[in-house]
């Protein structure tokens, strides 16, 4: 019921699923193919190469949407304590808005999943559900971010500011554009802590496209590593979640 009410949330405002389906064609068409005609020395399409992060971007600023709605529940509309006295124990309620706002980051990215698979030819294999997989292995991480920032969060000024931080470091910090090599030394713990950069990694070995400096192989050993941040983030979203509820 939970869930439910979160996807509902989403499509109550479908001029902002509209916009998140456009920001991602931005990214992909105009953006990643301009970068894509401007680098070159990649041994393989550099718009392939970046392509799954346009996908990736979407997916963030849609699981970070559930963690904006969680803060205004709590400031502006007052339904905090609506929610804390439906039938259902104060865990299991967290813990369902964290996956409430994976399936809405899931549906949100649902379309470009697709344009990213049928750009590396997997569209009409068994790795779209792969696909589908990563973003919601990935989603789930950024849900948890985001609801444990709602929780410290006291004005809307402080929540986009900390959401920006974490949109940055998601974005520029990982192997989004580039791969760790190109990092000083001293960043690369950080970039390959990312959990972004094993999204993309992920994605990225989908490809029956060789791409320079990504490991060959199957992309479970990705999903594997980029289950440890993401369900460490979700933890720490159903904990914050629970300790604001009790306030």
């Amino acid at each position: 019921m939970i869930i439910e009410r979160d996807v509902r949330v989403l499509f109550s405002d479908a001029f902002l699923v509209a916009i998140m389906f456009a920001n991602f064609a931005i990214d992909l068409f105009v953006t990643a193919a301009t970068f894509g005609r401007l680098v070159t020395g990649q041994g393989a399409n550099y718009f392939l190469f970046i392509a799954p992060g346009s996908n990736l971007i979407t997916a963030m600023v849609a699981a970070f949407q559930s963690g904006r709605d969680v803060w205004r529940e709590k400031y502006i509309k007052d339904l905090t304590s609506y929610l804390l006295t439906l039938p259902v124990q104060r865990p299991v309620l967290a813990f369902s808005r964290v996956l409430g706002g994976v399936v809405r980051s899931v549906i949100a990215t649902f379309p470009g999943t697709l344009v990213i698979c049928y750009l590396y030819g997997i569209l009409f294999t068994p790795k779209v559900l792969v696909a589908y997989l990563i973003v919601g292995l990935f989603s789930l991480g950024i849900v948890g971010l985001s609801l444990a920032v709602s929780a410290f969060s006291s004005s809307i000024e402080m929540w986009v500011t900390i959401r920006s931080v974490i949109q940055l470091y998601l974005s520029f910090l990982s192997t989004l554009f580039y791969s760790v090599s190109v990092f000083p030394s001293v960043l690369a713990p950080i970039v390959s802590s990312n959990p972004m950069t094993w999204a993309i990694q992920a994605f990225r070995q989908l490809s029956p496209i060789s791409f320079a400096q990504v490991p060959s192989g199957d992309s479970l050993g990705s999903i594997l590593i980029l289950a440890g941040p993401s369900l460490a983030f979700a933890l720490l979203g159903t904990i914050c979640y629970i300790w604001y509820s009790k306030l």
